[in-house]
């Protein structure tokens, strides 16, 4: 008696293949993403490479076709946010801004209580590369504030 023979056999009838969209997420760790939360904004660390590692940028929003778009800029742009951890090594942070995001949430009709992720592709606008993310289709989830241990 051969393996073969003791595994039983079954019907592939109903099984319907899985798009591999699905699972687009999985592609954050190397493609930059943003997430939005009620009060605050964050992106990967691969945004931040993505755009070689600069200090500042200034976020622009198109409200209706739910995209927002990250513009590297200096210091001198008063719209400027600081938006890496450290300066030597580059990390993305979370930015609290619940003015901006809570406005956001309103206007695209998003859940409060939910977060909202999507991958972001370097585009050019007048030969200067920016990031851009959006947000039409995003992966989301309620969030669950952690609670500390007593």
């Amino acid at each position: 008696m051969t393996n073969n023979d003791m595994i039983p056999e079954i019907s592939h009838d109903g099984f319907q293949v899985v798009s591999g969209e699905m699972f687009k997420h999985m592609q954050r760790i190397s493609q930059p993403s943003a997430t939005l939360w009620y009060n605050s904004i964050s992106f990967s660390k691969a945004s931040v490479q993505a755009l070689n590692n600069c200090e500042r940028v200034r976020i622009e929003v198109n409200p209706s076709t739910k995209c927002l778009l990250i513009v590297p800029v200096t210091i001198k742009d008063k719209d400027n946010i600081h938006w890496v951890k450290n300066v030597k090594d580059p990390q993305a942070r979370k930015i609290e801004c619940k003015a901006f995001t809570a406005q956001l949430f309103e206007t695209w009709g998003w859940k409060p209580d939910y977060v909202y992720r999507t991958t972001g592709r370097v585009v050019s606008v007048d030969k200067k590369v920016m990031l851009l993310f959006d947000f039409s289709e995003p992966e989301s989830w309620l969030w669950k504030e952690r609670t500390k241990a007593i």
